[in-house]
């Protein structure tokens, strides 16, 4: 690269890294109080140190999704619900600091965090300085998308998300660092290199249950690039990574989580998603009496005790979903189709941010804190179905190009770090979205695949500069860091042709897989008498033509849909799936008439059938007269 243009990236550089420490300190220092609030997760690191909400007993031990809470006190500790992550680290060092007498302001985590973000921002500005593409590579992702508020409001809070964040981003960043194009690394720089790779698989491996095997999908390019040189770092690599993937699968973790999670892969998504549901059932070791059970949730258990119904889904093993996984691969794509389009909501409203006030959004952090809270979030949450689908599609095309050109470049011995970047975020995002919805269900999709939406929005932004930068440098050669440039053409012209044949292909099986969502609230219990009443609210991403009850007769009961809905503290469906039509009015009210229930007990399953004719069954029960 020219002198001038090194000259230029370093200043561009410089500029977004202040860029980016502005933004983050911002939101972190603002009062009032900027930060997700705790819709009940947060109470599991609470746990571990006795660290809980300046509010009275009980409430300091319960949910409080509207608004964050900036003061926290000592208390006693409740190990049993501890969730052990490296989030404790942060907590840690906070108490350490903190004085003994008086509440500990959230906002003291945050610093921290804030602080060990921009180190590692800084570190890897230092080790890339040689290589000024990729140094102001580094400093845009900071400054666009590590600030972007959807990324910052988790450091003024006690989730696990942010460890897990900061883990993948050192882990990442360093990629172009330990595979250089230009010259072989002194052995010296390589083992510091290799250390803080280390240290940073260790963070994101150990920040949640979920991403017990996303270390090994980092450092396999990496070892497989090592194995002929550095054979014995290779080996050591190797042996770290399975390290903390043991670490991760026997650490000890709330019985409740784990039930749960059972609950909501088994009976929330797979066996809904079988066409074929008694052979799942078999395959998943569940008696045939679970199939009435098929759609509950560990929330919604459609007025029944699951651990009546189907206790062996609660303790359901692992190679259980392994065996479904192998002998019935269509099951687990349909479970998963099935979830995507809930990846949409990159704001998190459910979840209020600004400090006493209900529910507050991205508008409200704007007002206190400026033009540093603008965000990518509102914008990908408003755009049209179609739009977002091409981005996940584009994006699973780009995984695929790229780890074929990684590992066709590792094998060759010729280092391709922009193709490895851009596998190591495809394949980041894409892991946070299958591990959340076949780990935790279609339970806050969102939240539990938060990896996602960073990995696309800064892989997007690289693969994007990365052609501007071919433009610029065409027919120059003999420049390293000029030639990564080019490199982007051939990954993105096979992704765009695996998306085009992508499309094609499956275009048709997508429009007939069933997408809706719903929840009848009412009955509570299936013990009834007289005319029943169904309540609930349904959508889906293509629209909602109508709501049905169907008995087991095959008698069909159309129900009212269109009617106003409000969540449990009075909140707007909207907050939770902001990108579906209807969400405005996605009530439904339907009559079973008494008698109906003339025979004493009755089956009724609820479908939403939505615009193109295809229905989605959201609720079945059998009704029992009292």
């Amino acid at each position: 690269m020219p002198e001038r243009y090194r000259a230029v990236a370093r200043l561009a550089a410089l500029a977004l890294l202040a860029l980016g420490a502005w933004r983050i300190a911002v939101i972190i220092a603002a009062s009032p109080l900027l930060g997700y609030a705790n819709q009940f997760d947060m109470g599991r690191t609470s746990a571990c140190f006795g660290l809980w909400p300046d509010l009275p007993a009980p409430a300091r031990y319960e949910a409080h999704p509207q608004a964050p809470i900036a003061h926290y006190v000592r208390g006693e500790p409740r190990p049993a619900e501890c969730y052990r992550s490296s989030e404790l680290v942060f907590v840690a060092a906070a108490l350490a600091i903190a004085p003994r007498e008086g509440p500990v302001d959230l906002r003291l985590v945050g610093a921290l965090k804030g602080a060990v973000l921009m180190l590692v921002a800084l570190g890897l500005d230092a080790a890339l300085k040689r290589r000024p593409a990729w140094a102001l590579a580094n400093a845009a992702v900071l400054a666009l998308v590590l600030a972007d508020p959807m990324i910052t409001l988790w450091a003024n809070t006690l989730y696990t998300e942010f460890g897990a964040l900061l883990g993948a981003y050192a882990s990442i960043g360093l990629l172009p660092v330990l595979i250089r194009p230009d010259a072989e690394p002194s052995p010296a720089s390589r083992r510091w290199a290799m250390a803080a790779f280390a240290c940073s698989l260790a963070v994101l491996g150990l920040s949640r249950q979920q991403h017990l095997l996303l270390p090994a999908v980092l450092a396999a390019p990496v070892l497989i690039w090592l194995w002929r040189p550095a054979r014995g770092i290779a080996v050591g690599l190797g042996v770290w990574v399975l390290a903390l993937a043991i670490a991760q699968a026997i650490m000890v973790r709330p019985a409740t989580i784990t039930a749960a999670n059972n609950v909501d892969v088994v009976l929330g998504a797979i066996l809904p998603a079988s066409r074929d549901q008694a052979r799942t059932a078999a395959t998943l070791g569940l008696p045939p009496r679970c199939l009435q059970s098929s759609g509950a949730s560990w929330y919604e258990t459609m007025g029944e005790s699951l651990a009546t119904t189907c206790p062996e889904a609660l303790a359901m093993p692992k190679r259980a979903l392994a065996a479904v996984a192998f002998t019935e691969p269509v099951t687990i794509a349909r479970a998963v189709l099935r979830g995507l389009p809930q990846l949409q909501d990159w704001r998190l409203g459910y979840l209020g941010s600004v400090e006493g006030r209900d529910f507050a959004g991205n508008e409200a952090v704007r007002a206190v804190a400026g033009p540093a809270a603008v965000s990518l979030a509102p914008a990908v949450s408003a755009l049209p179905r179609q739009a977002f689908a091409w981005i996940l599609g584009a994006s699973l095309a780009l995984l695929i190009a790229s780890a074929g050109a990684t590992l066709r470049a590792s094998i060759r011995g010729r280092p391709a770090p922009l193709a490895l970047v851009t596998y190591a975020l495809m394949a980041t995002a894409w892991y946070a979205i299958l591990t959340s919805i076949l780990g935790d269900g279609y339970v806050e999709i969102p939240r539990h695949a938060q990896l996602a939406a960073p990995c696309l929005a800064a892989g997007f932004l690289i693969v994007a500069g990365s052609l501007i930068a071919a433009m610029l440098v065409a027919g120059r050669r003999g420049d390293a860091t000029a030639a990564d440039a080019p490199a982007a053409v051939p990954v993105v012209a096979a992704s765009v042709a695996l998306a085009a044949i992508g499309y094609i292909a499956l275009r048709g099986a997508i429009a007939a897989t069933p997408l809706g969502t719903g929840i009848v609230d009412r009955p509570k219990q299936n013990r009834v008498e007289g005319a029943v009443e169904f309540v609930g609210w349904a959508l889906d991403p293509r629209g909602v033509a109508r709501v049905e009850l169907v008995a087991d007769g095959g008698e069909v009961y159309r129900a009212e849909y269109g009617r106003p809905y409000a969540g449990a503290r009075g909140e707007p469906l909207a907050l939770y799936f902001p990108s579906y039509p209807d969400v405005a009015l996605p009530g439904f009210v339907a009559t079973l008439p008494a008698q109906a229930l003339a025979g004493g007990s009755l089956g009724v399953r609820t479908f939403v059938v939505n615009l193109d004719g295809v229905r989605t069954e959201i609720d079945r029960r059998r009704l029992v007269v009292r």
